[in-house]
């Protein structure tokens, strides 16, 4: 033992002192003083007198490490218990403790294995010893190393106001079939004049685009749930979010996952499925829109300058009015071909990689948590910049930026990647929808003796 080799033997650790260390209290010093060998020398040396200071400098080491996980905040018994029996060499082994946000634990160390193996024999272990007041994540650092973070259970379970979910979406679902039925041409209210109004023929005249649009509404948020039940999620009631801005009635829904979600993939599989299922069905009812539209049953007057705004859009005008779409200002269409273009908008906006969208939740499903962070802020700055001439672009950034700009709600264990080839080509095909539905068409330029003509310069 360390101590031994540094104190004599007659002198244990004690406060009581032993007979050769101790003096006679009165009268006549002995003739003969006592004196004590050290292990390391045979020359006599001085009794050493006991102190409290000696056991005080042996309690330093374990004072030090109770200091350091008394400024944990967790309480310092659960940081141990946890590190003891939940952490091993066969799944995590711990090399390090520090605070997590405002009310966890962090703890650094080396994964052993497969993530998802590991999280699984982790979290069984953490319930085991503290039931379930305790969640466990397996996560990634700014350093891209694996780190365990413990929060009690309370922090991570949503927060409600005082409305309950669902009242609030039906509140906001009866607000978006008004601003709905509104856009459509049944001119219930005027936000610029602050009026309201009641026409029967024109409510009836605007019923098919509504009822086209919620359908498209309803399949995106049947896929979400699809998804979900497939993967043993539950959903929250989805919040439609009103809009009445040029070709729609609603800027989507906001839909909240209540569980827990187990990884990467499960997570991008529920948010690629709204969108791809919505965009179907909005492509379908276009061409429908498109095919009436070619057939003289029109209704709705687009200017043809929207069509520029939209490369599927464009596409599809020129061919369903020809010539006449670029050489006219504007071009008669079915209401149907409205509300499949908004459809499309609406989704191709909401798989931007951007914050909670579901753009966002798939790239982090795809890439990681960092890499969605980076995404999404380059994501934000070309809405920014697109919002100097398109005011869409513009009500949609303040949307993220007030509503959904997150962080996303990290998975159980984010360090598997996508092991699924259908779920990976969802979350590719979602990606690649804003591309195809809001990039510009193509500007068309007229021809004379086989050379474009330029617009003219001033």
């Amino acid at each position: 033992m360390l101590q031994a080799t540094l104190q004599p033997r007659c002198l244990p650790l004690v406060v009581q002192a032993p007979r050769c260390a101790a003096p006679r209290p009165s009268g006549r010093p002995s003739r003969r003083q006592p004196t004590c060998r050290a292990q390391s020398s045979d020359e006599e040396q001085p009794p050493p007198v006991a102190t409290e200071e000696q056991p005080a400098a042996a309690a330093e080491p374990a004072a030090a490490a109770d200091n350091e996980n008394a400024n944990l905040q967790l309480p310092q018994d659960v940081v141990q218990r946890i590190r003891d029996t939940v952490f091993s060499f066969d799944a995590f082994f711990v090399t390090g403790v520090e605070n997590y946000q405002a009310d966890g634990v962090l703890f650094r160390g080396n994964l052993r294995g497969d993530p998802e193996a590991a999280y699984a024999k982790l979290s069984a272990r953490l319930k085991e010893q503290l039931g379930d007041q305790y969640k466990l994540y397996l996560l990634e650092n700014q350093e891209e190393q694996p780190v365990a973070v413990v929060l009690p259970l309370q922090s991570v379970l949503p927060q409600f106001g005082p409305l309950p979910e669902p009242a609030l979406a039906a509140a906001l679902g009866a607000a978006t079939l008004a601003t709905t039925l509104n856009i459509n041409g049944g001119e219930l209210f005027n936000a610029a004049l602050l009026t309201v109004g009641w026409d029967p023929e024109a409510l009836a005249a605007a019923v098919p685009g509504t009822l086209a649009f919620l359908a498209i509404l309803g399949a995106h948020e049947f896929g979400h749930w699809k998804a979900a039940k497939q993967r043993g999620l539950e959903l929250a009631p989805p919040l439609f979010i009103p809009a009445g801005l040029g070709l729609l009635g609603s800027f989507g829904a906001i839909t909240r996952i209540k569980s827990f979600v187990p990884n990467r993939e499960d997570l991008a599989a529920v948010a690629a499925a709204g969108p791809l299922w919505s965009s179907a069905l909005s492509a379908a009812i276009m061409l429908a829109g498109a095919a009436l539209s070619a057939a003289g049953q029109g209704g709705v007057e687009l200017a043809v300058d929207s069509f520029r705004e939209s490369l599927l859009a464009g596409a599809l005008g020129q061919a369903v009015f020809g010539d006449q779409l670029f050489s006219s200002e504007a071009v008669d269409t079915n209401p149907l071909f409205v509300a499949g273009w908004a459809g499309l908008i609406i989704n191709a906006i909401n798989c931007l990689p951007a914050g909670e969208l579901d753009g966002g939740r798939v790239f982090l499903g795809l890439c990681g948590r960092r890499a969605a962070s980076r995404m999404g802020a380059v994501s934000l700055l070309l809405l920014g910049l697109a919002g100097f001439s398109n005011s869409l672009a513009l009500f949609w950034l303040l949307l993220v930026v007030t509503l959904q700009r997150g962080p996303v709600v990290p998975c159980n264990e984010e360090l598997s990647p996508i092991k699924d080839p259908s779920t990976w080509n969802a979350a590719i095909a979602a990606l690649l929808l804003p591309l195809l539905v809001l990039l510009p068409y193509p500007a068309v330029l007229s021809v004379t003796n086989g050379l474009p003509d330029l617009p003219p310069t001033f």
